[in-house]
């Protein structure tokens, strides 16, 4: 799991009557707002998993779309294609495979963000919330490190999705840092001091694991 997260950082946010909008809709309206950003936006496996350069541009505007390097973990650099850049609210990172066509993470990190998973995780969102969202525990790194908070294992959760498309997610404390619940190291979304620290989503996307 741990060249998992390596290449998410390195190589890479009233009731009506009526139905609420699927992924698929939401997604659409993307594509036809290319003068600005798109609401009630949605990360599903579903929309994303055929993802191309080519497509990226046709969903959201190639005038919508910027290329940027980025910080990644471990003093290391990636580059990206950011959707909306300039707009927090709905600004997406997209990072390529070695080859530069096939999708390997899609990633949101902004406060403010209206992109949302599937099953409503977004920014902000506590652990216990993700966690009844999972269905069961899973296993996180400790805080306080380059890949800290980060999701390492699912455990077999509906945050897993398939082999080929699972939710990747990172969580920051907001209260006070324990010993206990620090390092490299993996613990139970459960464990005590974890749920001391009152860790919410700081990051959230999906990753594209070649199947294997």
């Amino acid at each position: 799991m741990r060249a998992l997260l390596l290449a998410a950082a390195c190589v890479l946010a009233a009731c009506s009557a009526e139905a609420p909008p699927s992924a698929s809709q939401t997604n659409a309206d993307a594509a036809d707002r290319t003068d600005g950003p798109a609401e009630d936006l949605v990360l599903s496996c579903e929309d994303f998993a055929s993802l191309t350069p080519a497509t990226l541009a046709e969903r959201f505007g190639a005038q919508n779309i910027s290329v940027q390097t980025l910080n990644g973990a471990e003093g290391d650099t990636y580059e990206a294609a950011i959707v909306f850049a300039d707009d927090p609210t709905t600004r997406l990172e997209i990072a390529w495979d070695l080859d530069g066509q096939r999708l390997a993470t899609v990633s949101v990190h902004d406060e403010g963000t209206q992109w949302r998973g599937s099953e409503g995780y977004t920014i902000g969102s506590s652990l216990p919330d993700v966690e009844r969202m999972n269905g069961r525990a899973f296993q996180l790194y400790g805080f306080g490190w380059d890949y800290g908070g980060w999701v390492s294992n699912w455990n077999g959760g509906a945050l897993q999705y398939t082999q080929t498309c699972r939710a990747q997610m990172r969580f920051n404390p907001r209260g006070r840092e324990d010993v206990n619940a620090m390092g490299d190291r993996e613990f139970q979304s459960d464990n005590a001091a974890i749920l001391a620290a009152d860790p919410v989503v700081s990051g959230f996307g999906l990753t594209f694991p070649t199947a294997q």
